[in-house]
C-alpha cells in the first residue's frame, strides 16, 4: 500500500507504542497490506481470530521485504 498519509498515521501510533516497551519488544518494521481480513477470504475463523498460515501464505513475499530491509 503507498498511501503516505495512512503509512504516517501508523507511523504514530506504532511511535507511540514502542514508548511502552523495551528495545528489544518494539515494533522496528511494518506493512501495510491491500483489502480486509474476513472469514470470507480466509483469514479469520469463524470466532474472528487470525488464522496465522493463511495470512503468512498470503502475504508471503511483504513479510519476506521486511527481513531484506
Amino acid at each position: 500500500m503507498r498511501d503516505d498519509r495512512m503509512r504516517a498515521e501508523v507511523q504514530k501510533a506504532v511511535d507511540h507504542a514502542n514508548q511502552a516497551v523495551s528495545r528489544a519488544e518494539s515494533i522496528r518494521a511494518f506493512a501495510l497490506v491491500e483489502g480486509e481480513f474476513s472469514e470470507d477470504n480466509g483469514l479469520l475463523t469463524p470466532s474472528l481470530k487470525v488464522k496465522r498460515h493463511a495470512v503468512t501464505a498470503r502475504f508471503a513475499d511483504e513479510i519476506e521485504a521486511l527481513y531484506r530491509g
